[in-house]
């Protein structure tokens, strides 16, 4: 796989902001024999700076910093650039940061500790290598979803979606094999209006009907998983 990463990168520049020394520097390590440039930042401030000065195809960036958190500079940046790939990285977070993040546009959020392999499949998601497995993703049993018309399929038809549907189905596949919580159900799907925890268990189990019931875990007093096996 490796060889296929360096072959994909090697035109490619990478940012990597993180305040955790020890860990920039192993980032640093793990992917600078994949890539052309990798460019290194402390924090947002630094990380900004540089992004406004190199040419950079791609961002790697804690979420919590000092000066300058990953979530304000990616703000920032999403200002005169409004498509390059930001991958954030986090030991732990807040439904609200977890939602800025989406709607920031991030390719995903890679949360500590993690390996060199789950962080170069990343990276090549995020740079759409996978584009057209990742964007037909398989839930097995028959049943796909297509993150481009955001429409799910039972071999081939299209089984209807209700707008609500759509982003809990996308907030469970975005963060699959990692619990969601209640709260940030509540906040991502219904937003200003709210919803109960009975409301949104309701919810789930309508979705549930119309793929199959396995797919979508009760994570006991946290929230739901979605698990594809």
């Amino acid at each position: 796989m490796y060889e296929k990463v360096k072959e994909l990168f090697k035109n490619k520049n990478i940012l990597i902001v993180e305040d955790e020394i020890g860990l920039l520097d192993i980032l640093e390590e793990s992917i600078e024999e994949y890539v052309n440039k990798v460019f290194v930042a402390k924090n947002g401030i630094e990380g900004l700076e540089i992004f406004q000065q190199k040419e950079i195809d791609l961002i790697i960036s804690d979420i919590h910093m000092a000066k300058m958190t990953g979530l304000r500079m990616s703000s920032e940046i999403r200002k005169f650039d409004p498509h390059v790939p930001i991958i954030f990285l986090t030991a732990y977070d807040t439904d609200e940061n977890m939602i800025e993040a989406i709607n920031l546009k991030s390719k995903s959020v890679l949360k500590k500790p993690f390996d060199k392999k789950q962080l170069i499949v990343s990276m090549m998601l995020a740079m759409n290598v996978f584009k057209e497995e990742f964007t037909l993703l398989n839930l097995l049993n028959g049943y796909k979803y297509n993150f481009d018309t955001k429409e799910l399929t039972l071999k081939e038809e299209i089984i209807s979606l209700t707008k609500k549907e759509q982003r809990l189905l996308e907030l469970l596949l975005k963060h699959q094999e990692h619990p969601v919580p209640f709260s940030l159900i509540e906040n991502y799907v219904w937003m200003e209006n709210g919803a109960t925890p009975d409301a949104i268990r309701m919810f789930i189990n309508k979705l549930r009907k119309k793929i199959y019931p396995e797919l979508i875990e009760n994570i006991q007093g946290i929230g739901y998983k979605l698990t594809i096996k």
